[in-house]
């Protein structure tokens, strides 16, 4: 085996020399027209690898990498200040105490329907704001504040919103006699199993 040659080295053009007049006689001995018959002869053909261009893999531009990533940060703030907002509402939200016990504020009456409009009084707990407001069982109970009563559902939602303390103006019907009582709402009593 012999040594490896190398391109500096200069001995491919003795090699490359050797391969040419070799090729010539070859050619000679052939019938084919040689350097000495006027063509020139061609250096012998050297198949090439077709290279690739080289392609420099990309690179993160960090402007836009930072640009990506403060879009990002933006929208996480938006969506976090709009479920922010979303929870934070006035109306009680089914986990609350308040939704579980109808509302933040107690009356202290049970209700139905009334056929002639209005709420009838079913029962009215003791120690509750409608005892001290003087609200009776079969009063109907016609307007709080100035929203009209038309099914107990309406009376649970008037004082949803609001809290102990504050006071509701409450219109009912006695008998045929009409009346307007002031009560105090206060916190529902604790339940005890």
């Amino acid at each position: 085996m012999s040594a490896p040659r190398h391109l500096w080295s200069g001995e491919w053009r003795d090699e490359s020399s050797a391969l040419t007049e070799e090729l010539a006689a070859r050619r000679g001995a052939a019938g084919e027209p040689t350097e000495a018959e006027g063509e020139a002869a061609s250096p012998p053909a050297v198949k090439t690898r077709r290279r690739r261009p080289f392609v420099r893999p990309r690179r993160v531009d960090s402007r836009r990498l930072r640009t990506g990533m403060l879009v990002a940060l933006l929208t996480l703030l938006v969506a976090g200040g709009a479920y922010a907002v979303a929870s934070g509402s006035s109306a009680p939200s089914a986990n609350s105490p308040a939704a579980t016990t109808g509302s933040a504020a107690w009356l202290g009456v049970d209700m139905a329907s009334s056929p002639l409009g209005g709420v009838t009084v079913v029962g009215v707990a003791p120690h509750s704001p409608a005892q001290a407001a003087g609200i009776k069982p079969g009063d109907v109970i016609t307007q709080i504040d100035t929203e009209p009563i038309a099914a107990p559902s309406i009376v649970e939602a008037a004082i949803s919103g609001l809290r102990p303390g504050d006071q509701v103006e409450i219109e009912l019907q006695r008998g045929s006699t009409t009346y307007t009582t002031r009560a105090t709402l206060a916190t529902p009593p604790s339940r005890n199993p």
